[in-house]
């Protein structure tokens, strides 16, 4: 089968640029490329994720998860498969959620991206019956469940750990 110009975009895009294609944990590597992105935003442009600018994290993280439905949608028609595992950019999805107004460290960076893949692998309810929703949806609705799970999660740590800081000091 011929691959078309269109075809190839929508692979291109759903696929991260090609990291899909990892031949080992192609997910993994997904998330990893967002945590990387998340780093060098908070290293570069490091008033992106000031607090003052929640109600632009909520669209943004809206507009993130509406893309990646799109592309999974187009994704899964030029692939021509159910879920094919070239598709990471819900990987790419859920993994920014995890870091939605949470303090960017390298600590925070790498127990977001452990907390992320967990959810994504273990996959909780609802995430395993979100995933059975056809189309696009269902492909990254799962990521993106997971990454609100990996949020809650690493925020409750975060919490936890300034708490005893306070009651140790105080």
């Amino acid at each position: 089968m011929k691959t078309t110009a269109a075809q190839w975009v929508w692979k291109a895009l759903s696929s991260l640029f090609f990291f899909g294609y990892f031949p080992i944990a192609p997910g993994t590597a997904g998330s990893a490329v967002a945590v990387a992105a998340v780093w060098l935003l908070s290293i570069h442009a490091p008033g992106l994720f000031a607090f003052s600018l929640v109600k632009y994290h909520w669209a943004a993280l809206f507009a993130v998860s509406g893309i990646a439905i799109f592309l999974c949608s187009r994704g899964k028609q030029a692939f021509d498969a159910d879920d094919p595992g070239q598709i990471i950019v819900d990987e790419f999805a859920g993994q920014l959620i995890t870091f939605f107004m949470v303090p960017i460290t390298w600590r925070t960076c790498i127990l977001g991206f452990l907390l992320f893949r967990f959810f994504d692998i273990i996959k909780p309810y609802p995430v395993y019956k979100i995933e059975e929703i056809e189309g696009g949806v269902g492909i990254a609705m799962d990521d993106i469940i997971a990454g609100i799970y990996a949020n809650f999660s690493l925020s409750g740590i975060l919490w936890s750990y300034q708490f005893i800081l306070k009651l140790l000091h105080s």
